[in-house]
């Protein structure tokens, strides 16, 4: 590796930890942090005359068929998380409630604004940050194995995961588990990231609707 390849690798290594800590420790309010993050990944692409579309924001990526696949894998993911994880996790652990989007719970206003932040965060940014830029720079890192695509899936579910850590534990491992049904959704459908961007967010609006209506999941 010559030194400018090093340099550039450095530089997404600690572009990748920036995006996976900046949220965290700087507080900016209500999810303004997301621009912040947006705009070290196009400032980065633009320096290497690149885009988003190169992390896979295809042009004409979202189609009806990505709507259809967002919504049989976020039920499925959902029904999932209702009827397994939940019910496993209660029966050999002692589970705090989870309180973070209590504030949700019967005033619709505040849940049509969080679902409208859950998309664009949730499902946008998330998306473009971790099946777009990790895992993209972690399967060019890797890119001489012949399994590079699910082994860069595989860390960057588990950053995903650890990225909830605010969460718990059992937030961390259902968060992990579901970046890899996301990575899956990418590699099925050939690196268009508006795969998983859409699933994502529609999962994230029914497990948000669940809580406002006090089920849990």
């Amino acid at each position: 590796m010559n030194i400018k390849s090093f340099r550039q690798n450095a530089l997404k290594a600690f572009i990748i930890v920036f995006l996976v800590l900046f949220p965290h420790f700087v507080p900016l309010p209500f999810y303004s942090y997301a621009v912040v993050c947006l705009a070290v990944i196009i400032f980065y692409l633009r320096g290497y005359k690149k885009t988003l579309r190169d992390l896979g924001l295809k042009r004409n990526g979202l189609t009806f068929h990505t709507f259809f696949a967002g919504i049989i894998s976020a039920l499925l993911w959902v029904a999932f998380n209702k009827w397994v994880y939940h019910p496993f996790i209660t029966h050999f652990f002692v589970v705090e409630p989870y309180t973070e989007y209590d504030f949700i719970r019967n005033k619709l206003s505040n849940l049509i604004i969080t679902i409208m932040a859950a998309w664009i965060i949730g499902g946008f940014y998330e998306e473009i940050v971790f099946r777009g830029f990790i895992h993209k720079t972690i399967q060019e890192w890797f890119k001489k194995f012949r399994f590079s695509f699910l082994f860069a899936g595989l860390l960057t579910s588990i950053l995903f995961g650890v990225y909830h850590w605010q969460q718990g534990i059992f937030g961390i491992v259902p968060s992990a588990l579901g970046g890899l049904l996301w990575t899956l959704l990418l590699w099925r459908y050939k690196g268009n990231l508006w795969y998983p961007i859409i699933s994502h967010a529609i999962y994230d609006t029914i497990a948000l609707t669940m809580i406002y209506f006090g089920i849990v999941i």
